[in-house]
């Protein structure tokens, strides 16, 4: 049978194991007995006792008089309790936490108290370090260029930053613990509630919304809701952060604006292209037939030079006719894309060579890279021919070679069109792609000086891109084009404007943040 001195010798070591000492204070004599894990917490010296003088000497007056207070609670209430710090030898403070109760005695008898002492220097350490990592943790929160806080799963405020406390004019105070439709209002929180539930389930939310400030002022958010799990993996809050995004709407909006002008801008000058190209048609033929009479009427009649000014008339007018011509193709370019069907570019190349018919020493070549595959077919023949047709007009000597390539990419085809021509000055460079621009005077090459111009447009269409660099050796030219291998769903719509699949999403991206 284990003895009930077993047992308390045993509990004693458990105690001074886990730095729990125990003590006794006996009224008769007002000592203080302690255990040797107790010497070891009030840093006693051996032989030393815990004495009114010695307490005076190792814990400020303050402390001392709390100590005081406690022990007299004590005696009168029976229950003794009391965090204090003492000063040890090598200066540094201990933080002990002492706890006891006094012994029923018999009356008159003196009072006995017994307890424990407890070292709680390491926990009131990291009691700082907490105190220390909170503290900045909310004045990383509060530097956060948005409204931060934290809820719960009860949807109780835990934390709130200062930028958020200061837009709702609330102290901390008042809005820890408070239930978030408090805060955004029971309408707004009903309506946000599934997305609240979504977090908890452990999504990330993204959306945007427009939120009416106290001033009365509406202003548009981009708020996300993060779940915060434990140690588990389990959800115990959301962490939730609103970004204003006001300024970047009102300049959407403004961007908005100036497209939607742009877009009629140009809707107007593509109107005006196509009437004045179709309209002017007209009188144009009545010039042309105008010609002929007087040509045949004064057929014979060699003074002057009558004749030659008929010539450079007719000249002239089919010029302009061609002008108008080319202006009515490039205000429909884009506009009709024709059937998607499978086009072998090599039997096109070849084909595009036979109907422009060039001079017989200028050779042109279909690459074996150039591809079969599905697409628009009239609009790439179109451009290919303008680019080849501008090759055979620009050659200075109507001998060479002209060779169409292709690159194979990801998702797209490079072709090319190379030429041993001349080359294109680098004064030139900026005027190729624009309208009305020729590189030599009319009177030695005809043309509207608009091919490259509506190559361009084509390719813009197609949600490409068009470039050009010298040839081989610095000789010639080599036009390039980016093709797209899949079908784009582009267009022009009924506003007049060209869009396409891609920019159609890179514009939602945009908008949505």
């Amino acid at each position: 049978m284990v003895s009930m001195t077993t047992i308390s010798s045993s509990v004693e070591r458990l105690l001074e194991s886990v730095g729990v000492g125990l003590w006794r204070w006996d009224g008769s004599t007002g000592r203080l007995l302690l255990d040797e894990t107790c010497r070891k917490i009030l840093d006693l010296h051996p032989g030393e006792e815990a004495t009114r003088d010695y307490f005076a000497s190792v814990m400020d007056e303050e402390e001392l008089e709390r100590y005081r207070l406690a022990l007299n609670e004590c005696l009168e209430h029976g229950s003794f309790f009391i965090e204090y710090r003492i000063r040890c030898r090598d200066r540094r403070y201990r933080f002990i936490s002492g706890r006891g109760h006094a012994l029923p005695t018999l009356p008159g008898r003196p009072p006995v108290v017994k307890g424990v002492f407890i070292d709680v220097t390491r926990n009131k350490e990291l009691e700082k370090q907490l105190k220390t990592t909170e503290s900045r943790m909310e004045h990383l929160a509060d530097q956060i260029p948005g409204l931060f806080c934290y809820i719960d799963r009860n949807f109780r405020v835990q934390f709130m930053n200062a930028r958020y406390r200061a837009m709702i004019n609330a102290s901390t105070k008042r809005v820890i613990g408070m239930h978030i439709a408090k805060l955004v209002g029971q309408k707004t929180f009903d309506e946000r509630r599934a997305r609240y539930e979504w977090a908890f389930a452990g999504d990330t939310v993204l959306y945007e919304t427009s939120v009416r400030m106290p001033d009365g002022e509406n202003r548009y958010f981009t708020i996300r809701h993060h779940p915060h799990r434990d140690g588990r993996g389990r959800v115990q809050g959301i962490m939730t952060l609103a970004m204003d995004i006001t300024s970047r709407r009102v300049a959407e909006q403004a961007l908005e604006d100036q497209s939607a002008e742009l877009e009629r801008s140009n809707r107007d000058l593509e109107q005006f292209a196509y009437v004045a190209s179709h309209d002017l048609k007209a009188p144009l033929r009545s010039i042309e037939v105008l010609i002929e009479w007087l040509r045949e009427d004064l057929e014979g009649y060699d003074e002057g030079e009558v004749q030659e000014n008929l010539d450079l008339l007719q000249r002239r007018t089919r010029r302009l006719n061609r002008l108008l011509d080319d202006l009515l193709t490039y205000s429909r370019a884009g506009r009709s894309n024709g059937d998607i069907m499978l086009t072998d570019t090599r039997l096109m190349v070849r084909d595009i060579a036979t109907l422009l018919a060039p001079p017989e020493g200028l050779v042109i070549e279909a690459d074996a890279s150039l591809p079969t595959f599905e697409t628009y077919r009239a609009p790439l023949e179109q451009v290919l021919r303008n680019l080849i047709h501008n090759a055979i007009k620009h050659h200075p000597t109507g001998s060479g070679r002209i060779r169409v390539y292709a690159q194979q990419l990801d998702d797209e085809i490079m072709f090319a069109v190379e030429d041993d021509g001349a080359g294109i000055a680098d004064e030139y460079a900026e005027r190729v792609f624009k309208m009305f621009q020729t590189l030599q005077p009319r009177d030695e090459r005809e043309g509207s000086g608009m091919g490259l111009a509506i190559v361009q447009r084509i390719v813009d269409w197609q949600g490409g891109r068009i470039w050009f660099h010298p040839g081989p050796d610095q000789v010639g030219t080599v036009f390039k084009f980016i093709w797209k291998k899949t079908i784009p769903a582009c267009g022009m719509d009924e506003k007049g404007h060209f869009w396409n699949e891609a920019d159609q999403d890179e514009t939602r991206q945009h908008l949505a943040g």
